[in-house]
């Protein structure tokens, strides 16, 4: 597969003669601020992997969703709030609770938007679309996307859409397709680009603009780089940590950093945890060495509180295969563990 250098300010690691954009200006909404509803429990989230955390700026919280406690049956949808002392139970009902499905927060319409996901006593994939306004469940009846499993979701904020991509359709087959939802339908971008994937990095860089896609477990274990922006996909030849999945990763808009913590480094998964910390910044990736870091892992919440300047980390699994619940944040030099510390 031939790899394109990318040139100019088109990626944002290419050097210092780069400036970012200016953030676009928020876009004015009629929408209301949502409001905790249920009254928030303080209470912490239960052991769990693969799920999302996702800033929600009108709650001033962490959200983490899509964490099922027993892949083996079916469960309520329960939404989490992290507001950097304690959890929250924040919200229940909607959807059944799902594995491996989509997640963003759409910050034009104040709306968390959920798309597939397998709702685990079901046996396949639900092609369904969700939104949650801070008190309201809605199921949206649309055309929805080809796959609805093992995909991967960032909200656009340059051009006020969320980004789908990759996965498994309903009867299991591989699609590599990007699609985007405006709240309104669901529109297929592309057919081209990366190898459909699963437990790859899927983050949105809004200082540049740009969707960033790295790793993952295709036909196997890659090492791959990927930017989508301006409506095409173009692959980065950038060595960095080697071929993983099942990491976390997440994009720090104030330090212009992406980080990128533990995954499976082989298609053994279990036997190949790492729990190595990487930042990619000022042209190149470097593996940090923190005096303490969070125990080797795959398949933790990742994301970044851009108010508090934290990197927040939840859960995922361990070698021997059992579910995590701790919770630890990054300040840009140092990890500190703050709740279910062992």
């Amino acid at each position: 597969m031939r790899k394109i250098l990318m040139l100019g300010c088109i990626f944002i690691f290419m050097g210092a003669g780069c400036s970012p954009a200016a953030p676009a200006a928020p876009t004015s909404t009629s929408t209301p601020v949502p409001t905790l509803a249920p009254t928030a429990i303080v209470e912490n989230p239960p052991p769990c992997n693969e799920a999302d955390l996702i800033y929600h700026p009108q709650l001033e919280q962490m959200l983490l969703v899509n964490c099922v406690t027993d892949p083996s049956r079916e469960s309520p949808l329960t939404i989490w709030g992290w507001n950097g002392t304690q959890w929250q139970r924040v919200a229940e009902g909607g959807p059944p609770g799902r594995i491996l499905g989509g997640a963003a927060y759409d910050e034009k319409r104040n709306v968390l938007v959920l798309y597939g996901g397998r709702p685990v006593a079901l046996g396949k994939c639900s092609p369904e679309t969700w939104e949650w306004d801070g008190d309201t469940w809605t199921q949206k009846d649309v055309q929805p996307p080809t796959a609805c499993d093992h995909v991967r979701m960032v909200y656009d904020s340059a051009r006020g859409e969320s980004i789908l991509f990759s996965g498994l359709d309903p009867s299991e087959s591989m699609v590599n397709e990007t699609w985007s939802w405006n709240g309104e339908e669901w529109k297929r971008l592309s057919q081209e680009g990366p190898e459909s994937r699963g437990h790859f990095g899927f983050v949105y860089d809004p200082n540049h603009e740009q969707t960033l896609l790295y790793g993952g477990y295709a036909s196997t274990v890659t090492d791959e780089f990927w930017v989508w922006k301006d409506g095409a996909w173009q692959e980065v030849n950038f060595a960095g940590p080697g071929n993983l999945s099942h990491f976390g990763m997440t994009y720090d808009t104030t330090a212009n950093a992406l980080y990128l913590f533990g995954g499976a480094t082989s298609t053994s998964t279990f036997s190949s945890l790492t729990d190595k910390t990487w930042v990619l910044s000022e042209g190149s990736w470097r593996e940090l060495s923190p005096d303490t870091s969070p125990s080797e892992r795959g398949g933790p919440a990742m994301g970044y509180d851009p108010v508090r300047q934290r990197v927040v980390l939840y859960g995922g699994f361990d070698s021997s295969r059992n579910d995590l619940a701790d919770t630890w944040e990054w300040d840009g030099k140092e990890w500190t563990c703050l709740v279910t510390c062992n």
